[in-house]
């Protein structure tokens, strides 16, 4: 179980510090290579209640590179709820901060294995503001 929360953590986290640096316009990383950390049929429900899609998202990406200058994203409390053959859902809290603004959510994340068995995709997230 300790190398299962250490490979979802890393991915986790290395997810948000691309997402970071894309919207701090610091990133060199390609529009797909971000994609590549989601499965086909990606959907998330943000902590707004709006749902978005993996079409939507890629379509809305390139606009939101730069976006959000000194925005900083954090993780904290991963922890593995379930875990199942070719998957695992997880649940996190994330951070965010820029300049004064700060706001925290909760997030689940159903993660599938890709079809090498090598790498964890996100297929759904959830996410919950904080109040």
């Amino acid at each position: 179980m300790d190398n299962m929360i250490n490979t979802v953590t890393h991915e986790i986290i290395e997810l948000h510090r691309l997402l970071q640096a894309w919207f701090r316009g610091e990133n060199e990383e390609s529009l797909s290579g971000l994609l590549a950390h989601f499965a086909p049929g990606y959907m998330m429900v943000g902590a707004a209640g709006r749902v978005i899609t993996l079409e939507g998202f890629e379509k809305v990406l390139p606009s939101l590179k730069g976006s959000r200058p000194g925005l900083i994203m954090e993780i904290f409390d991963v922890k593995i709820c379930q875990t199942f053959d070719g998957g695992i859902l997880a649940f996190y809290r994330e951070v965010q901060t820029q300049g004064e603004a700060r706001t925290e959510r909760w997030s689940t994340v159903l993660f599938v294995e890709n079809a090498a068995r090598t790498q964890l995709l996100w297929k759904h997230l959830q996410e919950t503001f904080l109040s």
